[in-house]
């Protein structure tokens, strides 16, 4: 769990910003947001969970993280969460890109990633 001193609002901004955008016609997607433990995966909480909407197999997991939480110390959860099922995807400023890649390198953690930018007022997401 990451203690984010100046950047929890931008967190919770991007959960919401990548809930808005993901396929909810063929997907179920819960979202944990400032903490909240609205939905678990073995007693887990990750920012969004995607599982398709015929059934409750996890297909993706997604942790975002800002340019505070980009560290060796969330490498222990992230370890965690790409073990939880489906693919894990890190979901990162653009400007952190290659250090997470670089972190899960050293730590052996297999995750997939996705950037965000905040432009003309909101949040752009992209996935790899």
């Amino acid at each position: 769990m990451a203690i984010r001193l100046f950047t929890q609002n931008e967190h919770d901004s991007v959960i919401q910003a990548a809930y808005n955008n993901l396929d909810k016609v063929n997907h179920r997607v819960y979202i944990n947001p400032n903490q909240q433990k609205n939905t678990s995966i073995n007693g887990f909480y990750p920012d969004i969970i995607i599982t398709p909407a015929s059934d409750n197999t996890v297909k993706f997991v997604i942790e975002v993280e800002t340019s505070e939480s980009v560290n060796n110390i969330e490498a222990q959860q992230w370890r965690t969460y790409a073990d939880l099922g489906g693919t894990f995807y890190l979901l990162v400023p653009f400007a952190s890109k290659t250090l997470a890649e670089l972190i899960c390198r050293q730590n052996g953690i297999k995750a997939r990633f996705g950037t965000y930018r905040f432009q003309n007022g909101r949040y752009i997401i992209s996935y790899e």
